[in-house]
């Protein structure tokens, strides 16, 4: 068996003290041999310092940031390990995620990138939108760049990448502020395909019968941008994600206005 592949796993937060916890432990609870846990605080009042000092194994910065991918990109350039995971703080990964993922890194030396399944989670832990995550794990399992523009279905919290391979196409994008992973996975999908893992890595958490709009249609609007960007050759997949992007926005729109309170 090659050795196993050293990782970094980078969680970026901001007075995140009631979830990062649970985001610590998923990564502590791994028992893999060589991982480092970075945390990058964007200058959190909520008592998220006091909870990181003094932690073993975890290495972190705490410091205004310019968003999001700042935050990210500043984790990867602290990191010594040979392959990034990005989990953000309200997140976690699922029992012996790192071990399968350290182990098929280790037998495809040609692979920049892993992925796999994700897991949609409430504030409790409980599952929710089922139908959503199947969607999706339906799409992973016939993974191509083509399919792949027409919309994103690869989790973060569940995608590892080589060190070398953010070295060639470079970091997470600061001019998007919600598709930033989106863009990344399409450069690095360019050139590598991804080994994709048919097993849980991660759950996702999102509150349950959440409908909030917040940035929703923008994210949509660059997800669509994404796609144009980095779909050269492949017009039809490019128009299926512009159009398969404004339905959703229409559809939530819909399940929003329905759920709005009727006037008596």
């Amino acid at each position: 068996m090659p050795e196993l592949p050293s990782f970094t796993i980078v969680t970026p937060c901001l007075n995140a003290a009631a979830t990062l916890p649970v985001a610590l432990e998923s990564v502590r609870s791994q028992a893999y041999p060589r991982v480092e846990h970075v945390v990058v605080d964007g200058g959190s009042v909520d008592g998220t310092r006091a909870l990181l000092e003094g932690l073993n194994g975890v290495r972190y910065v705490s410091e205004p940031d310019r968003g999001l991918s700042d935050a990210v990109n500043k984790g990867i350039r602290m990191a010594t390990g040979e392959v990034i995971g990005w989990l953000n703080a309200d997140d976690a990964y699922e029992p012996g995620a790192l071990h399968a993922v350290g182990r098929a890194l280790a037998e495809r030396s040609d692979a920049a990138w892993a992925t796999g399944r994700c897991r949609i989670v409430d504030g409790r832990g409980a599952e929710i939108r089922k139908p959503v995550t199947a969607y999706k794990n339906l799409f992973l399992r016939h993974w191509s760049f083509p399919l792949y523009l027409t919309h994103n279905f690869v989790s973060s919290p569940s995608t590892f990448v080589r060190r070398a391979a953010l070295d060639d196409v470079g970091l997470l994008s600061e001019s998007y502020r919600y598709s930033m992973d989106y863009d990344l996975w399409l450069r690095l999908a360019r050139c590598h395909r991804p080994l994709v893992l048919d097993r849980d890595l991660a759950a996702f958490r999102m509150e349950a019968g959440s409908l909030s709009m917040t940035g929703f249609e923008r994210q949509f609007e660059e997800h669509a941008e994404n796609a144009r960007v980095h779909g050269a050759g492949h017009p039809l997949p490019v128009a299926v994600n512009i159009v398969l992007s404004r339905l959703i926005v229409l559809a939530y729109r819909g399940m929003r206005y329905a759920r709005r309170p009727r006037a008596t």
